[in-house]
């Protein structure tokens, strides 16, 4: 079952796909946030997997992408978080899981922290927030998203700063939006960290790449370490920033491992 929904944010409209079967006993929704300026069809083949187990799945299309509009100027990490939290309250108000993916995991803890009666939990694929990428990686990094570098020159910077070795980096090649980009960043620089790096009192999985020098693992540990018994981590060899989008089956076969466990039903009750 594969539905379209435009549903509206405040002065923003936020267009999201719903797959899979709805309602299906035992199993909660799951939200899934791209990363910096993708679409919500990034996310497509680690969806995939995560509907084949029954699961009811929401793609939005970020602000400015896809068929979601809404200004970009002036935005914080709140009002990002605000347009996931509408959507949930429209497709799955009994409350979900939201995915974030790189940039994803920010505004998902963010929807945690502000709509916590939302969020059942949170699943941060590429944990990012304190610990910065070295300086030739965050040139990469530049190199890989501006739209006049040579190809050769950003094939070179995408695989260095998001790819595993031999990892097939074509998707991830062009589809970047510079004004998504440039307006999410903003948001982020707008919002304190210490706000949303906790992701409020919510249960976090934490599932980082072992390779990632985007997103260095160091932040997942730091999490981990600072929220005790309410986060799990798993770090994935060989995988790197790019994580969903390069190996969407490993990393969706850990998630549907954790998840299994997390609303596996209790002794003595039925679905």
């Amino acid at each position: 079952m594969n539905t379209v929904h435009d549903i509206r944010a405040g002065e923003a409209h936020v267009r999201v796909r719903r797959s899979g079967a709805p309602g299906k006993a035992g199993l909660p929704t799951l939200v899934l946030l791209p990363g910096l300026g993708r679409p919500g069809d990034d996310l497509d083949p680690f969806a995939a997997h995560l509907i084949d187990r029954g699961y009811a799945v929401l793609q939005p299309d970020p602000r400015g992408l896809g068929g979601s509009t809404g200004k970009l100027d002036g935005l914080t990490l709140h009002d990002l978080a605000a347009d996931v939290a509408v959507v949930i309250e429209a497709l799955a108000p009994d409350g979900a899981v939201v995915i974030g993916h790189a940039f994803g995991n920010r505004i998902a803890r963010t929807v945690a922290v502000d709509r916590p009666d939302l969020v059942g939990m949170v699943v941060l694929l590429g944990c990012s927030g304190l610990v910065q990428p070295s300086p030739e990686i965050a040139e990469a990094i530049r190199l890989a998203q501006a739209v006049d570098t040579p190809t050769p020159i950003r094939a070179k910077a995408v695989r260095d700063a998001w790819f595993g070795p031999d990892r097939d980096i074509a998707v991830w090649m062009d589809g970047w939006s510079q004004p998504v980009m440039k307006a999410y960043l903003a948001a982020a620089a707008a919002t304190e960290t210490a706000r949303w790096w906790m992701a409020g009192s919510a249960r976090v999985m934490i599932v980082q790449g072992a390779v990632d020098p985007s997103a260095p693992p160091e932040n997942g540990w730091l999490l981990r370490r600072e929220i005790g018994d309410r986060a799990s981590l798993i770090d994935l060899p060989g995988v790197s920033h790019a994580g969903p989008v390069e190996d969407p089956e490993t990393v969706a076969k850990v998630v549907l491992e954790f998840l299994a466990r997390a609303y596996a039903p209790q002794e003595g009750v039925t679905a």
